[in-house]
């Protein structure tokens, strides 16, 4: 079957961005795997009940409103595959994770992903994509910054400052940002810190609250969402990540 174009440049992104798999090619065309096309940006299972879709909207509309607040604005458009079932959430991709974001072209939101926070989440992965200038600049980024800052956009209770406290509360191990700097440090982390078994009751996800911690710091050093503006223009400049980090807000102490 040949591909119309708009259709292949998704795929090329989906390619450079590492998450071009076989696995998840249906993200490439929702409609033929399918999904029903609801509005021009969003496809649902067609057995989503309408209050569901309805509260989908509203919650893509929130996360959208604070990734703009963050940003300024928004210049991302990505097109969102909500599953109800785990069935169709496996078909595009989850190995369980509640969304994902696909460069800035696509998020997939799995059955326990549809809400506001999510959506802000990873439409804050795509914004930062696009605003460093692609997936080779957006590779210089570490991480701990691109997830850290997703999770205080995003302003989700399993990453708040609460959950932070009780971790040190508790004395439980938490990483160093050395070893949240690359994709697949990343990947290691959250396995060695058990942040790969869904929703288990007292996990406090020290992964990404330490990363959130680390950018609430930064952000109140670096003047809030402005310097973080600053900085992803820097680095769409070509200055270097770590300098223009340490220029705009400085290293924190862990």
């Amino acid at each position: 079957m040949r591909l119309a174009p708009a259709i292949c440049a998704t795929a090329l992104a989906l390619v450079l961005c590492g998450c071009g798999t076989l696995r998840n090619a249906p993200m490439l065309a929702p409609g033929w795997f399918g999904m029903q096309q609801a509005s021009p940006d969003l496809y649902v299972e067609p057995d989503m009940p309408t209050a569901q879709r309805e509260a989908l909207v509203q919650a893509i509309a929130q996360g959208r409103a604070q990734v703009e607040a963050a940003f300024g604005a928004v210049t991302t458009a990505p097109y969102i595959v909500a599953c109800i079932t785990d069935a169709c959430a496996r078909r595009f991709g989850s190995l369980g994770a509640r969304a994902a974001a696909f460069g800035e072209r696509a998020i997939r939101l799995a059955p326990h992903g549809l809400q506001a926070a999510l959506v802000a989440h990873e439409w804050a992965h795509a914004e930062l994509y696009r605003r460093v200038g692609g997936w080779v600049t957006a590779r210089q980024v570490p991480r701990w910054f691109d997830e850290g800052l997703a999770v205080v956009i995003a302003d989700e209770a399993r990453h708040s400052a609460d959950n932070w406290r009780a971790i040190q509360n508790q004395g439980l191990a938490v990483p160093e940002l050395a070893e949240l700097i690359s994709f697949s440090q990343w990947t290691e982390a959250l396995q060695r810190y058990g942040e790969t078994q869904g929703d288990v009751p007292g996990n406090l996800r020290v992964v990404y609250t330490r990363a959130g911690h680390e950018l609430r710091q930064w952000l109140a050093r670096a003047g809030g969402y402005a310097g973080m503006r600053a900085l992803l223009d820097a680095v769409r400049a070509g200055e270097p990540f770590d300098a223009a980090f340490q220029r705009l807000g400085g290293a924190t102490q862990p």
